[in-house]
């Protein structure tokens, strides 16, 4: 039995909805769209086409004793670039008869005591644009409701204990940028101003090598850092390669969404199913993730 491996990445929302001062933003208790869409039986009655994006939930379950809610968002393609391959015969379309659509499924966990969704990154699948859409497609204008995203601030401390391996900015406006940590950087910006340009694109990194060892100046990308991020309002994206704990992830300095990744064994053409996939988040929100997210929570009331 050939077993193979497919990691999958999650990012993690807080369901809200307007107060009705339209100014103030509250939970929203996912619970009764959950009750509403699983009244609906008839699978054929909950296909919504939305700004060109067809699809329905296809499963509601309560998982991990009952505590979480997951969704199962199933996207309906009715174009088919999709073939039959054997070794030893020319490749055979997929072809695709009326009411029959390729699917791709799009897995979210729903915490109802802390309003937090846990959302599978699928692409191809539902977006969380299109999820917000196909929810809303269900409720009256005064129950609209919205996925703001649980942002983490890095702790630029770490830029010091960990390893740094690249460093990628983009100014929209370089001749507002005004650094006073780092003087190696300000004479990199400086340069550009001298080109009298507006937009400039840095990237600084290690490139290619794989020796561990290998890492930008701890102190000089501490201070590069702090001036980006007090540079905010003229630099449209920034992020950093970071190494801490033997773990490598990008970090957006602007726009983190906490997420994690989780890597399921999979046999060799079998199916990673929904159950299995809504069981495997459902363990890993609640052993690592919930504390944690509660946390960020907590930090920014």
């Amino acid at each position: 039995m050939v077993i193979k491996r497919s990691t999958i990445k999650y990012q993690y929302y807080e369901i809200c909805c307007m107060d009705n001062d339209e100014h103030t933003d509250i939970n929203y208790d996912f619970r009764t769209w959950i009750a509403k869409l699983a009244a609906i039986t008839d699978l054929s009655n909950r296909i919504k086409d939305i700004n060109g994006i067809k699809g329905r939930v296809e499963n509601i379950d309560l998982v991990h004793n009952e505590e979480y809610y997951a969704v199962n968002f199933m996207r309906m393609d009715e174009l088919s670039n999709t073939y039959l391959v054997r070794e030893d015969e020319e490749a055979e379309h997929i072809d695709l008869e009326d009411g029959e659509y390729i699917g791709k499924n799009t897995v979210i966990l729903y915490d109802p005591r802390l309003y937090i969704v846990m959302v599978q990154c699928n692409r191809g699948g539902y977006g969380v644009t299109a999820i917000e859409s196909y929810i809303n497609s269900f409720n009256s204008e005064s129950d609209l409701c919205y996925l703001r995203p649980i942002l983490s601030e890095l702790d630029v401390q770490k830029c010091l204990e960990g390893a740094t391996t690249k460093i990628d900015v983009r100014f929209s406006d370089i001749r507002e940028f005004r650094p006073d940590q780092s003087e190696e950087f300000e004479e990199i910006v400086d340069s550009f101003k001298k080109m009298e340009c507006i937009t400039a694109h840095i990237e600084i990194g290690m490139g290619q090598g794989r020796n561990k060892e290998n890492k930008l100046d701890p102190e000089t990308v501490y201070n590069a850092v702090t001036d980006i991020i007090k540079n905010k309002r003229c630099i449209s994206s920034a992020k950093i390669m970071l190494t801490d704990d033997q773990k490598s992830a990008v970090f957006d300095l602007f726009n983190n969404i906490e997420s994690d990744k989780i890597t399921f064994p999979i046999q060799a053409r079998g199916e990673l199913g929904y159950g299995f996939m809504a069981d495997t988040m459902a363990e890993k929100y609640d052993e690592r993730a919930r504390a944690r997210i509660l946390n960020i929570l907590r930090r920014g009331e």
